[in-house]
C-alpha cells in the first residue's frame, strides 16, 4: 500500500510541475495579449498645414500625428516632402463649397462646377501634396450634402487609391454613403479640437475625445496648427494614459500599405529639395 502511494506522489508531482508552468505560461501569453488589444486608440489629424510658414512648428509633434495639408499654397508641397521625411502620414485638406460665404483659397471645389472640373481640381490640388494617401473636407457644408458633386470625389479617390475622412462640417453629409458607394474607405471625425482658441476648452475636447476612443475603441480629432493648439499636445502627448495610443489615419482605417508616394498622382513631378529651415 506504501508504495502504491509513492508511486502515485512520484506521477502527480511533475504532472502538477507541467499543468502550474503550463497555466502560468498561457496566463502570461494572454495578459500580454490583453494588454495589446486593450489600448484605446485616438488619430489626430492637423489640418489646415502649409496656410503659413509658421505651421511649421506643428513639424515638432510626435510622427504618429497626421497632417492635412492645404493644397496651392506656397508651403503646400515643401510641407508634403517635409513629413515625408519624418515618415509622417499626409492627407489633401481639400477646400470644398460652404454654405458661409468664405474665402476656400486656390483651386476650390464648388457645386456649380461640371464633373469634369471638378475632378479637374481635385486631381491638380494632389498634385501639390503629393504624399497625401487620403483626403478631408475643408469646410464643405454645402457640398458635402450634394450628392452629384460628391459622386465625382469619391469616383476620383477611388480611382486613385485614397481614403477620405469627413469633417462632418453639417449633420446632412452625404459623404460617408457616397463613400461605400465608391468602395472608398471612409471615417467620420468624432471632436474638432480647438475652434475655441483657449487651453481649458482644447483640453476639454481632448478629454471627450479619450472617453470617445474609451467607448468605442477608437476616435478621429480634427486640430489645427494654433500656437494654442501645439502647446498643449507637445505638452500631452508625451504623457498620454497607459491605455490610450495615438494611430495614423491609415492604422485607424486598417491601411497600413498606404504610406507611399501615389505614382498616379506624381508623374512628371520635378526633383524637390526640401527646405528645413523653421
Amino acid at each position: 500500500m506504501t508504495l502504491v502511494i509513492a508511486l502515485k506522489q512520484l506521477i502527480t508531482k511533475p504532472l502538477l510541475g507541467v499543468l502550474t508552468y503550463t497555466c502560468c505560461a498561457l496566463s502570461a501569453s494572454y495578459a500580454l495579449e490583453q494588454a495589446s488589444v486593450s489600448k484605446s486608440q485616438i488619430s489626430i489629424i492637423i489640418d489646415d498645414v502649409g496656410a503659413k510658414a509658421s505651421d511649421a512648428r506643428a513639424f515638432r509633434l510626435p510622427s504618429s500625428v497626421t497632417f492635412s495639408i492645404l493644397p496651392n499654397t506656397e508651403y503646400s508641397t515643401d510641407y508634403s516632402f517635409k513629413a515625408a521625411l519624418q515618415n509622417r502620414e499626409v492627407m489633401l485638406h481639400m477646400p470644398m463649397e460652404s454654405l458661409q460665404p468664405k474665402a476656400l483659397g486656390e483651386g476650390p471645389l464648388l457645386s456649380g462646377m461640371y464633373p469634369q472640373e471638378l475632378k479637374t481640381s481635385l486631381l491638380m490640388a494632389l498634385k501639390t501634396v503629393p504624399h497625401a494617401v487620403g483626403v478631408n473636407n475643408h469646410m464643405g457644408s454645402k457640398l458635402t450634402q450634394m450628392t452629384l458633386p460628391m459622386r465625382t470625389v469619391m469616383e476620383t479617390l477611388a480611382q486613385n487609391n485614397l481614403f477620405f475622412v469627413d469633417s462632418r462640417t453639417t449633420r446632412f453629409t452625404k459623404a460617408g454613403l457616397i463613400a461605400d458607394e465608391f468602395g472608398v474607405n471612409a471615417a467620420t471625425r468624432q471632436v474638432f479640437l480647438d475652434h475655441e482658441r483657449n487651453s481649458a476648452f482644447i483640453e476639454e475636447q481632448f478629454d471627450a475625445l479619450i472617453r470617445a476612443a474609451r467607448k468605442n475603441g477608437k476616435a478621429i480629432g480634427i486640430g489645427h496648427p494654433y500656437q494654442e493648439t501645439l502647446n498643449f499636445l507637445e505638452h500631452m502627448l508625451p504623457k498620454l494614459p497607459p491605455d490610450i495610443e495615438v494611430i495614423t489615419v491609415s492604422e485607424y482605417l486598417q491601411e497600413t500599405n498606404k504610406f507611399r508616394i501615389n505614382p498616379m498622382l506624381v508623374q512628371n513631378l520635378p526633383l524637390h529639395t526640401v527646405h528645413t529651415d523653421e
